[in-house]
């Protein structure tokens, strides 16, 4: 045991102030740390709030993690020109830690409030542009590059794809500037700028630039980043058409995923698996896969991926021959995205529809439905190429010279159309 304690002549140096800082925390802090659990837990919150406020400094990290909340709830409540007015105006605002807060804040309000995120990522760039020379003015350029990175993924889901391409060439122009070489930094820049490529439909580049942040995020031994960049990855092999390895991505980030610990991450990783099951016509895995999804999506699902379940749910019914059930499911969801404008959608739940009843020969209930489908001829979100088609298989349906197979042939040119679309 003589050896897990400090060494005289160690202590005595220490003691006298002549041990250096690194080799303080080499020698004598692992000490203190594996005989004392209180100090140990604390140690670990500290390693926690390094990463979550994202500064290497650890006096920085709980004096500025701590105070961020409260200069948060000095800006909460005003209205955005005021909240820009005072970032500029009140130095007491100007701490790294507000603005990774602000960035926080931004990822998790970009799908629900796209707008407010957008909002989030510039007041962040105010805050950072005042971040003086307490700070290493390495990890400052870092902490901007993230800013903009965060800009343009927020302006991505708002379709505004050109100001968010502008706003990645500055994030990587900030890298390029910062020698910190902080993979950390670089590897969400490159997620981030992945799911741009997507919705510009450059699948390719997409799929490189996935790739990348893959590899980074192993050898970190990051396996939320190896599972959220395997559902990326699936998101893009999908959109090109490929669902079958979409679905191997999707089991493999299943894999990787910790349920306990990212449940939100783990359901949408089932959730799509379950969909990219039925559109395949594996409808026996989806079955047996459809109450898990179920219960793991209960407790904060969104209204939409209820009625995509729903959805799902319909087209296993029609896979296993349950037609009545099948219909049911398929009315209800039609009527759920044409009360929501949703057209696409309503176009191809209604082509789902119409296989059903060209499978019985149903000749009087596609009539009907080819009569309710005016509507999605006034939705804003079907282009014209997409509205012809459905022309095309209205008149099919009246003069009752639809197939099942030219069904087919319509849902599978409104899918295409809608994935090279970016729809």
């Amino acid at each position: 045991m003589e050896d897990a304690h400090l060494s005289l002549e160690t202590l005595a140096k220490w003691l006298s102030g002549g041990l250096e800082h690194e080799e303080v925390l080499r020698l004598v802090i692992p000490h203190f740390l594996e005989r004392c659990p209180v100090c140990r837990e604390r140690r670990e919150e500290i390693a926690r709030l390094q990463k979550e406020v994202g500064h290497w400094n650890e006096e920085v990290v709980v004096l500025e993690g701590r105070e961020a909340p409260e200069l948060w709830a000095r800006l909460a409540e005003r209205p955005y020109a005021e909240q820009l007015r005072a970032v500029e105006e009140d130095d007491g605002l100007h701490a790294w830690g507000l603005c990774q807060l602000l960035l926080k804040k931004s990822r998790e309000a970009v799908f629900s409030d796209p707008g407010k995120a957008v909002e989030l990522a510039n007041l962040a760039l105010r805050v950072v542009r005042h971040l003086g020379e307490a700070y290493d003015s390495n990890w400052v350029r870092d902490l901007r590059g993230r800013c903009f990175a965060y800009l343009g993924n927020a302006r991505r889901v708002l379709g505004e794809l050109r100001s968010a391409d502008d706003a990645f060439v500055k994030a990587e122009r900030c890298l390029a500037l910062s020698s910190s070489g902080n993979p950390e930094v670089q590897v969400e820049i490159l997620d981030l700028k992945s799911s741009l490529r997507r919705a510009q439909r450059r699948l390719d580049e997409a799929l490189e630039l996935a790739d990348s942040a893959l590899g980074i995020y192993r050898e970190l031994g990051d396996r939320h980043g190896v599972g959220k960049t395997l559902l990326q990855k699936a998101k893009i092999v999908e959109q090109s058409g490929d669902l079958p390895k979409a679905i191997d991505l999707l089991q493999d980030a299943a894999q990787e995923i910790d349920p306990a610990s990212e449940s939100r991450l783990f359901n949408y990783a089932r959730y799509n698996l379950l969909g990219c099951l039925v559109q395949v016509d594996r409808v026996s895995e989806a079955e047996e896969l459809l109450p898990e999804v179920r219960d793991l999506l209960k407790p904060d699902a969104q209204p939409l991926d209820l009625i995509r379940l729903l959805w799902a749910e319909g087209l296993i019914h029609r896979g296993q021959g349950r037609l009545g059930p099948a219909e049911a499911a398929f009315r209800e969801v039609q009527r759920e995205f044409m009360e929501r404008h949703m057209g696409y959608d309503a176009a191809l739940v209604s082509l789902d529809l119409a296989l059903l009843y060209a499978q019985e020969s149903c000749t009087a209930d596609l009539k009907r439905l080819a009569a309710e489908l005016m509507p999605i001829f006034e939705s804003r979100d079907v282009h014209r190429e997409a509205i012809v088609a459905l022309l095309m298989f209205q008149r099919a349906c009246e003069e009752e010279t639809l197939t099942v197979d030219l069904v087919r042939k319509f849902a599978e040119y409104l899918r295409r159309e809608r994935r090279e679309g970016g729809m």
